[in-house]
């Protein structure tokens, strides 16, 4: 059975992407129209849209510059209700689309079952969390102005089609986008390299590329795999669960008289040899699913 890795990048080899391609380079990987059609499809997000709940910021629309005001896209209420109302006005939602919005429709996978088992399947395989987001532009727009993400991208086309501008550009990946230069953006598109991503095809971005999307003449519907490996924040966070660390943490904190500073220093030393002990060891991510319910 082929695996959902294989499957997304068709014969692009998983050692050969880790080892060649992953946080290098940005790839296009050509598919087939259709061939994510089982897990997800233009038609699927339509039914999105009439019965499930619609509601602000799940779901959004973002434009060029920024993202288009809540007030902009809910249902109309008095001015005080509409503090706590975030129900989205389908013809406004419409019209912020036709006027050159991106609609965004975050953590899609957990209105859409097939979706949600092909992630699945790749938080297994891979040992790492994912998580989707949908998105979808009228033809002949310009997505979300230049930017990084501080994860990596596979962004499924599933409907249409959209160009992907990307380059590598000075910037500090751990700092706020705000903080930093961003790229310019000429008419031609000096300095920067680009793909059109077809239906059925698959986009590699690493973590950390600038990059923007325009669409062309047709409309565009694509589903962000958000890939998330295991950080130091999450390894600390997994150690300080095992009672050896605990317990040699917690007596080294909770010590506040520091009247004894040899005593500190071989606690912390203790605490350090266990630590760099454990580093040593394969990390061991844990994997959670969403859990479902079910009745008899």
């Amino acid at each position: 059975m082929q695996s959902a890795f294989e499957f997304l990048l068709g014969s692009q080899g998983r050692q050969h992407f880790f080892r060649e391609i992953y946080q290098r380079e940005a790839r296009l990987y050509q598919g087939r129209p259709g061939k994510f059609s089982h897990i997800f499809s233009l038609d699927g997000l339509n039914q999105l849209l009439n019965y499930m709940p619609l509601n602000y910021p799940q779901v959004r629309v973002t434009d060029h510059h920024n993202t288009i005001h809540k007030y902009d896209l809910i249902v109309d209420q008095d001015r005080y209700a509409n503090n706590v109302n975030n129900e989205i006005n389908g013809e406004k939602l419409l019209r912020a689309i036709a006027r050159g919005g991106t609609m965004v429709i975050d953590r899609i996978h957990t209105h859409v079952p097939a979706l949600e088992d092909f992630i699945d399947r790749l938080k297994h395989e891979l040992g790492v969390r994912f998580a989707a987001n949908g998105y979808y532009s009228s033809h002949r727009q310009l997505g979300v102005n230049p930017h990084f993400d501080r994860h990596d991208v596979f962004a499924i086309q599933i409907h249409g089609s959209k160009r992907w501008y990307f380059k590598k550009d000075q910037h500090v990946l751990s700092q706020p986008m705000r903080r930093q230069a961003t790229p310019a953006i000429d008419e031609a598109r000096a300095g920067w390299d680009s793909v059109l991503v077809k239906e059925g095809d698959v986009f590699y971005c690493p973590r950390g590329m600038w990059h923007f999307t325009q669409t062309e003449d047709d409309k565009s519907a694509h589903i962000a795999l958000g890939l998330y490996p295991m950080t130091l924040k999450d390894w600390l966070t997994e150690q300080e669960q095992e009672s050896s660390v605990a317990e040699l943490l917690e007596a080294y904190v909770q010590d506040l008289r520091g009247d004894d500073p040899q005593r500190l220093s071989h606690q912390l030393q203790q605490l350090t040899n266990l630590l760099q002990e454990k580093a040593c060891q394969p990390a061991q991510p844990k994997i959670t699913l969403r859990p479902h319910l079910q009745l008899d």
